[in-house]
């Protein structure tokens, strides 16, 4: 063989290899591509998830905090209800008294007798927590309000929820405390003046006792959605 094809030869082989080692390179270059491409179609996948999370949870959130504002706006109504009706509880009823002295031997007389709710230190608890219960329900729904139209708080959402989470089962408990003894007191003067004609003033203090319980009622259900609120989106 001559020198020539030889030569020819040599250089066909190096082509060759040249070719090959190209096809590796390129091999090489596609497959980090492909990799790139992989992570970073899995990186917008784990975003979008994570958008997708947040917005599912800031949805619930909403519903959990129009429940609880639900809640307040039950307890504002039921508060001035029952501290209305203590406001306006008073009753005028005349009493036969028998009188005796030295020079007769006794008579009857018409006395009056004044009922009024402020005259009784239960009704006058009773009314007094009312009165805070319709004052921090309605500071609650203002804020409320002003969240759910703007979806931003403006204290620290970790710190309101403790926040809220005491009041509510103080406020809760302060009500039972005084639901029952005005209660008690309604049940005493129901005993003795409603054979003296005093139905209206009592009838009336027990419909007050009834809303007061129910404003315990609200305060406990709204007591149970501040925790939750707080545990489980703070």
């Amino acid at each position: 063989m001559s020198t020539s094809s030889i030569e020819s030869l040599t250089q066909d082989t190096k082509d060759e290899l040249k070719e090959k080692r190209l096809e590796e390179n390129n091999e090489v270059e596609v497959e980090v591509l492909e990799e790139k491409v992989t992570m970073m179609d899995l990186n917008d996948i784990r975003g979008g998830n994570e958008v997708l999370s947040n917005f599912l949870r800031s949805k619930k959130e909403v519903k959990w905090y129009m429940a609880l504002l639900g809640l307040r706006i039950v307890a504002l109504v039921l508060c001035l209800i029952a501290f209305s009706i203590l406001a306006a509880c008073e009753q005028r009823v005349l009493v036969n008294e028998e009188i005796t002295n030295w020079f007769s031997s006794g008579f009857s007389v018409k006395t009056p007798y004044e009922f009024h709710c402020y005259d009784y230190g239960e009704f006058r608890y009773s009314f007094s927590v009312n009165v805070i219960g319709f004052v921090y329900s309605g500071l609650q729904i203002c804020y409320l309000v002003r969240f759910l139209v703007t979806k931003k708080h403006a204290i620290n959402p970790k710190l309101l929820g403790y926040f809220n989470l005491v009041i509510d089962q103080a406020l809760a408990y302060i009500l039972m405390s005084a639901s029952s003894s005005a209660a008690t007191r309604a049940h005493v003067l129901r005993s003795y003046w409603i054979e003296h004609g005093a139905h209206k003033f009592i009838e009336m203090a027990n419909e007050s006792v009834a809303m007061s319980f129910s404003v315990f009622v609200a305060f406990a259900l709204a007591s149970f959605v501040s925790g939750f609120i707080l545990f489980r989106f703070n």
